[in-house]
């Protein structure tokens, strides 16, 4: 469980350069400054939280027999794609927020993974 917590931190301390550069985008954009703010930091806290409940559910799944490891797996897997449309649809529908900013945090862990790959490739 540390290492979800390590890990979890990780990706917060990567997330907060990429939504200051998408908070600085959309602002270029024209998109209004507190929309786009709070659109960022929601769509940056459900991706920090989904981050974290893939973690949790991993750590929980290696404890068990291999077929209920898969199935914790596979239920953790399927409620977060169910609460990601929520997300997007409430996203979209509430006038307050602006959609797209919402859901390109929803990519930062993917390309602070692929970043930190890249830049700590050992060996070769």
């Amino acid at each position: 469980m540390e290492i979800v917590r390590e890990e979890t931190r990780r990706m917060l301390r990567g997330m907060l350069p990429l939504t200051v550069i998408a908070f600085g985008v959309f602002i270029l954009c024209g998109v209004s400054p507190v929309k786009a703010g709070v659109s960022l930091l929601a769509g940056a806290c459900y991706s920090l939280l989904l981050f974290r409940m893939i973690g949790k559910s991993a750590a929980k799944a290696v404890l068990f027999p291999p077929a209920q490891g898969t199935r914790i797996v596979r239920r953790g897997y399927f409620f977060r794609y169910v609460l990601t449309g929520a997300v997007v649809v409430a996203a979209i529908k509430m006038p307050f927020l602006h959609a797209l900013a919402v859901v390109i945090p929803l990519f930062f862990p993917k390309i602070i993974i692929l970043w930190s790959d890249a830049v700590h490739r050992k060996g070769g």
